[in-house]
């Protein structure tokens, strides 16, 4: 139930975005072609929590697309903060037990929200992480935003 309602919101605002981007034809960057109509501002925040809860479930397939719509949303929404997503992208990306394409989802989901607090925990995994492949995407991610 919890995943059909967190598809139905999100398609929704995908939907209406990617229709308006389509009608206006434009050329400019990405953040000019997606003004977000007052009822997307006004459903961000319940796509956020829905996000949350995918992220935040046991299901490790409802984690990865809750993530990967998270990046997709973070694209579109550059202006949107995602303040309650942040910390549990932390827990996932820092928690070794946390399914290893989880983990690296949540480096780029962190990477995408431009965070200061995401910043130092993807520099963080990229000097201790025990996971080798995750330690080089933190760095490429960090070479890539110009922090290291």
């Amino acid at each position: 139930m919890t995943q059909r309602v967190m598809f139905l919101a999100v398609g929704l605002l995908l939907a209406t975005v990617l229709v308006q981007a389509q009608e206006s034809k434009s050329t400019t960057r990405l953040q000019r072609q997606h003004n977000f109509t007052e009822f997307q501002k006004k459903i961000m925040p319940q796509t956020e929590a829905t996000i949350l809860a995918g992220i935040q479930g046991e299901s490790v397939a409802m984690q990865q697309s809750a993530l990967q719509t998270l990046r997709e949303l973070a694209q579109i929404a550059t202006d949107y903060p995602f303040n309650s997503l942040i910390t549990p992208l932390e827990e996932k990306l820092i928690n070794p037990q946390t399914d290893r394409v989880v983990r690296r989802l949540a480096a780029l989901a962190l990477d995408g929200l431009h965070s200061d607090a995401g910043d130092a925990v993807i520099q963080s995994v990229a000097e201790k992480s025990d996971d080798e492949g995750l330690q080089l995407l933190c760095k490429a991610l960090l070479i890539r935003s110009n922090l290291k």
